[in-house]
């Protein structure tokens, strides 16, 4: 039996991953729970299992933590890790240091599947795969086998085919559109001795003979336009590098099945036909310009611009399939993060957002089934913003007062004054001064001063600044200004603050 270790801090977490699959049926045996991870590091160090199951965030050590010093101790334990939403970023950096896979919460069952999967060493998988595959469907694998050896010696390119689904079919209707699609290929190879077609584990494996990658291309991309024809649905095709024997094939179409990620991004293709290490979605721009387009998203929802919201949401798109490179879970990340910020942004201005659950969110896009899905519903998640904002913006005070919040969100760090302000709005200082109190309920200085100090409690304690320099980069004129506002708000010292609460959370 496979050995392996779950560890993460809330134990129902641990409880669901125990009940989710059919360990004991996997081959594997889990041999402990921890909580804590220096306590789970020992346990790896000591029974040596051949999976971890990591929590990110964890008392003691982190899991990344524990992964760098099995590598230092030449410790081979396959990690996978698990993390919040808000993690995602730390996980999936995470993997450059040897972990297998990250699994954001809640835990899929296929996710973890395939992670589990990942995990266990090639040879005994395999055995243990074949052990359990239907005798006739191993049957048709070596009978098919057959069949390209029999074929002259030449190059071969292994295309992966797959179909791009409709979202109303169910189960048993996309069955029979696989047997479907498979009998055309079959036929129409035949007649053009293009090459052959056989399954894997219930894939399309296409082979075609004697051609350059470039011609493999224009011959899928006929396949593609017979096979709609044929079939009425669109095929995905991913070209792998052509090999010049039999036994380079199976390792080319698991480099295939590696991008085969890109099926859910297939309806933005103009030809959904892809080689193996191409670029598919080119263009400029990286996540900070991520960041940009979201402000500018929330920036459209506030000045009611309704079309400049629709086109940055277009932007903003166009941008996600790009950084995604063909991975949905990347893609709904970087739309729930803008749905985050939006309702951040709201929460700051006392504007009322959706109040959506980030993780409801999370699952939802999850659903999707194309990009294109997963594209329109995040259009009407910040379309909703729209409309609540112009809910409330509905009479000239209003509107006034939220562009006033919406400049101090921007302009905090700045030499931000009354006046400053006021010009900014168009009103006499005076006049505006009782105008923000009253809706507001904070006079101007206060209000400012406190959106500082809301600034400056992150970097007090996630970095190791000095006082006076998050003082000044929260707009503080000096330390004084900085400490006369913060023990306004918290009755202590910025200094008291940080090490009272790094020491609670055992960081001192």
């Amino acid at each position: 039996m496979i050995q392996m270790i779950l560890a993460d801090d809330e134990s129902v977490i641990t409880r669901g991953i125990r009940k989710l699959l059919d360990w004991k049926a996997l081959g594997i045996e889990i041999v402990g729970e921890y909580e804590d991870g220096r306590k789970a590091l020992e346990a790896i160090v000591r029974d040596k299992p051949e999976i971890a199951l990591l929590d990110i965030s964890m008392p003691g050590l982190t899991g990344v933590e524990i992964l760098k010093e099995c590598r230092a101790i030449g410790n081979g334990v396959s990690v996978i890790f698990i993390s919040g939403f808000q993690d995602f970023e730390y996980a999936k950096a995470a993997l450059q240091y040897g972990a297998v896979d990250y699994l954001l919460k809640p835990i899929i069952r296929e996710e973890l599947l395939r992670a589990i999967e990942k995990s266990v060493s090639a040879a005994g998988r395999e055995k243990a795969v074949e052990g359990a595959e239907d005798g006739n469907k191993k049957n048709r694998e070596e009978v098919d086998y057959e069949r390209l050896i029999e074929n002259e010696e030449t190059d071969y390119v292994t295309v992966y085919a797959d179909i791009v689904y409709r979202k109303e079919e169910d189960g048993q209707m996309r069955k029979l559109i696989h047997f479907s699609l498979f009998g055309f290929l079959e036929e129409y190879l035949n007649e053009t001795k293009l090459g052959i077609v056989f399954q894997k584990n219930n894939r399309i494996v296409v082979v075609l003979k004697g051609l350059e990658r470039e011609k493999a291309r224009e011959a899928a991309e006929e396949i593609c336009s017979e096979a709609f024809r044929a079939t009425g649905h669109t095929v995905f095709f991913i070209i792998g590098d052509a090999v010049r024997s039999m036994g380079e094939i199976p390792g080319m179409f698991r480099q295939c099945l590696e991008r085969s990620g890109y099926l859910f991004f297939a309806d933005k293709m103009p030809v959904p036909v892809i080689n193996l290490s191409e670029k598919v979605f080119s263009g400029r721009g990286d996540s900070h310009m991520l960041g940009e387009l979201r402000q500018k998203l929330f920036d459209a929802a506030v000045a009611q611009n309704e079309e400049l919201m629709k086109e940055t949401g277009r932007q903003y798109g166009r941008l996600v399939l790009r950084l995604s490179e063909g991975k949905k879970e990347d893609a709904c990340f970087y739309f729930c993060s803008a749905a985050r910020f939006m309702e951040e942004r709201c929460e700051a201005l006392d504007l009322p957002g959706n109040k959506s659950e980030m993780k409801e969110l999370l699952e939802k896009s999850r659903a999707c089934e194309s990009f294109g899905e997963m594209e329109a519903m995040f259009e009407r998640e910040f379309e909703r913003y729209l409309d609540r904002i112009r809910n409330v913006a509905v009479n000239s005070d209003k509107k006034d007062i939220l562009k006033a919040k919406d400049y101090i969100e921007k302009h905090y760090m700045e030499n931000l004054s009354l006046n400053v302000l006021a010009e900014e709005i168009h009103m006499n200082p005076y006049y505006f001064s009782s105008f923000f109190k009253k809706n507001t309920g904070e006079n101007f200085k206060d209000y400012v001063n406190r959106v500082r100090v809301e600034r400056a409690v992150p970097m007090l304690l996630s970095t190791d600044m000095k006082t006076y320099e998050i003082a000044e980069k929260a707009g503080f004129g000096d330390i004084r200004m900085f400490n006369t506002a913060f023990m306004k708000i918290y009755q202590e010292t910025p200094g008291s603050y940080r090490k009272r609460v790094r020491e609670s959370k055992g960081d001192a």
